[in-house]
């Protein structure tokens, strides 16, 4: 199908629609402030901003004045949570590209998605610009320019693909590794094996909750420190529907409970946590800190969880932020800072490694119990 060949479209937000908007805590006092001067209405700074907004919505404006309001509501330091799965198999770099391009030509004709593919060392990085929609916010909110990043890293048994955790890096991820399979077979004949991080065939909820005990104390070059908020679990099953009379009034009421959230220092040690693990609850979200073990390394939190709960699939995971060290007064900071790409890069490295290995240990102690 050819691509449907329109001009732009045009919007006029309305004062209802810029009123709204305008009511968003992105939107600062001082913003309003600033842009009534600029158009040269005097405002005191103790207006409110009720007032300062209403003042706004009844003026006339302009395109760049729509973008200004537009770029208030952004928010460019939103971190979305990482994700990874590996193709496991002999891939050449030829393949990788010819994959790449044919995802770019699809993605292009089907669209308005700018796609873009860099290649530097090992790793081939397949970068799409799209239009987010959000009808559930108000009308200036309801479309977002965002960017999605999915790098493909080659290694000895095959290829590493790094994604971010959304539904449109996931859409692409999966375009993407069709056509790198298509391109293999073609070559070669030979089928790849798709590896990524899943319990769903690990049905025991203590062996569940072990894979997260394992993945923060084993995170490659870092020490554990503790555990600040875990996220549980529990399955409804069948022989658990009926209650016998005798059962207490806390086993009646955590049949009919199936999420739980505990948070605070020491979680994984409170009696509330270990009551709730023997009643068949499991770890499906933790957060945690742990300590970079080079020298006055900062301590930093991270956060690691399963998007589908019931099944425990769709793990991602990420670097909350950072505690440095303080060296004159020779403890870490209490103010958390952002994680710069390098160092979120790194840590995530280490925590994709961690995960891997936790499986596998969670795995292997399954299949003994089993």
């Amino acid at each position: 199908m050819s691509k449907l060949k329109t001009g732009p479209s045009i919007y006029i937000p309305t004062d209802k629609n810029i009123f709204d908007a305008l009511q968003h805590k992105k939107v600062t006092h001082s913003e309003l402030v600033l842009f009534l001067r600029g158009r040269g209405i005097l405002v005191s700074s103790s207006t409110s901003k009720d007032a300062l907004i209403e003042k706004i919505s009844s003026l006339t404006l302009s395109y760049s004045d729509f973008n200004w309001i537009g770029k208030l509501l952004e928010n460019p330091n939103r971190k979305d949570k990482t994700t990874h799965s590996k193709l496991k198999g002999e891939i050449e770099d030829s393949q990788i590209q010819a994959a790449c391009s044919a995802v770019k030509a699809n993605l292009t004709a089907i669209g308005d998605d700018s796609v873009k593919v860099t290649k530097s060392g090992d790793t081939t990085t397949l970068t799409v610009s799209y239009v987010d929609h959000d009808f559930t916010k108000t009308e200036m909110r309801q479309r977002t320019l965002k960017t999605c990043e999915i790098k493909l890293e080659k290694g000895k048994d095959g290829v590493v693909m790094k994604l971010p955790s959304t539904k449109k890096a996931k859409e692409v991820s999966e375009t993407l590794k069709k056509a790198v399979q298509a391109q293999v077979i073609k070559a070669t004949g030979n089928e790849l094996e798709e590896f990524s991080i899943s319990l769903q065939s690990i049905t025991d909820a203590e062996c569940r909750s072990e894979f997260f005990d394992s993945l923060i104390r084993n995170v490659p070059g870092f020490e554990f420190d503790n555990v600040s908020s875990v996220d549980v679990y529990h399955l409804e099953q069948e022989e658990k529907d009926e209650l016998d009379e005798d059962d207490t009034v806390e086993a009646r009421l955590a049949s009919y409970i199936n999420k739980a959230a505990l948070a605070g220092e020491g979680v994984l040690d409170s009696t509330e946590f270990k009551q709730l693990h023997k009643r068949g609850f499991y770890i499906y979200k933790i957060i945690w800190t742990a300590i970079d073990s080079a020298h006055e390394g900062p301590k930093v939190e991270f956060e690691a969880r399963f998007g589908r709960p019931d099944l425990c699939t769709e793990f991602m995971y990420t670097v909350r932020g950072l505690y440095p060290y303080n060296s004159r007064t020779v403890e870490y900071n209490v103010t958390r800072k952002a994680a710069t790409p390098y160092e979120n890069e790194k840590y995530n490295v280490s925590l994709r490694d961690a995960s891997e290995k936790a499986l596998a240990k969670t795995i292997e102690a399954y299949d003994k119990k089993v």
